[in-house]
């Protein structure tokens, strides 16, 4: 009975090691928040349809163990612009370029629950001046908790793809009250 138990155990984490070596890295799908009513932007808003996303940077080397590279931080980023109805995919119709830079995304050592924190640069400019309306560092951070993913390496993906989504949405919260012209929207470390 013993020996049983014992088979069975192994074939199960056997079974879990193959499906860790088959399983995608972070999906960009997971990582570009949906609308929802107080995050839409109001219909006559100069940004709709007005963004085109320039350059997306910083991200690391995309491996089955959950890192968010620059593909897949720009489809998520392009993602979220388009469900916002932000997003110009014919660059020079574009009024404003945005760059994107994954600053850091933090990876925490072992627990029930992961917490991933993110911090990344967005640079928003008009096409038309080169003017910088928006240039700051966004934070944000993510639980995954053992409810969610019991098995801890996709708890982790869950927690990066959380992260950047989170991340995503903070920024889109600040451009809903960014004035589009005057001087450049920017962190207090940028204007010394």
């Amino acid at each position: 009975m013993a020996r049983t138990a014992i088979v069975c155990m192994v074939l199960f984490a056997t079974s879990l090691g193959l499906g860790a070596c088959g399983s995608p890295a972070v999906r960009s799908d997971r990582m570009a928040p949906s609308p929802t009513a107080e995050m839409e932007f109001v219909v006559d808003s100069a940004l709709r349809n007005s963004i085109g996303l320039t350059e997306v940077g910083g991200g690391e080397a995309p491996t089955e163990d959950s890192n968010v590279g620059d593909n897949e931080l720009r489809q998520a980023v392009e993602s979220a612009l388009e469900k916002y109805g932000l997003f110009q995919s014919d660059s020079p119709k574009a009024r404003f370029r945005l760059t994107v830079v994954l600053v850091r995304l933090s990876h925490p050592g072992a627990d029930l629950d992961l917490t991933v924190n993110s911090q990344v640069r967005y640079t928003l400019t008009r096409a038309d001046t080169g003017v910088v309306l928006f240039n700051d560092v966004v934070k944000a951070s993510y639980t995954a908790t053992i409810g969610e993913e019991f098995v801890a390496f996709l708890r982790l993906r869950l927690a990066k793809e959380g992260s950047i989504r989170a991340n995503i949405a903070a920024f889109l919260e600040r451009l809903k009250s960014l004035p589009m012209s005057g001087p450049p929207k920017q962190s207090a470390e940028l204007a010394q």
